[in-house]
């Protein structure tokens, strides 16, 4: 019935908003066909203390989405597990890091993909 798997899905999307609050950090799914790997802007960037950083995977991946500090150190992973095709948001949170210009780069299979992130303080 369709307008079961709409209701369903609207229920995940309100699931999914409502869980990041609660689950800051941690990568949320919500549903929906993705046709390629995407890695977006994170938002808001500039930023203090925290941001979102949304990816989509078109097929089931090993995905590590990791921030680096421009010496090329980790300084955190956000990601680094199995995720099922879908998209998602992880939530950086940079409150003890120094003001600065930091890198966040997701691998998911043979995809790699960069993008610079800007931390005021």
């Amino acid at each position: 019935d369709d307008q079961t798997l709409n209701s369903a899905e609207a229920y995940a999307q309100v699931v999914a908003y409502y869980y990041s609050f609660f689950f800051r950090g941690v990568a949320v799914e919500t549903p929906g066909v993705v046709q390629s790997f995407t890695l977006s802007q994170n938002y808001p960037n500039p930023f203090n203390p925290s941001t979102t950083i949304k990816f989509e995977l078109p097929k089931s991946s090993d995905v590590r989405l990791s921030v680096f500090d421009m010496l090329g150190r980790e300084v955190q992973t956000l990601v680094n597990e199995l995720k099922q095709p879908g998209r998602y948001e992880a939530v950086f949170d940079g409150k003890n890091l120094a003001s600065g210009v930091y890198l966040y780069r997701l691998q998911a299979g043979t995809f790699v993909q960069t993008r610079k992130l800007l931390l005021i303080r």
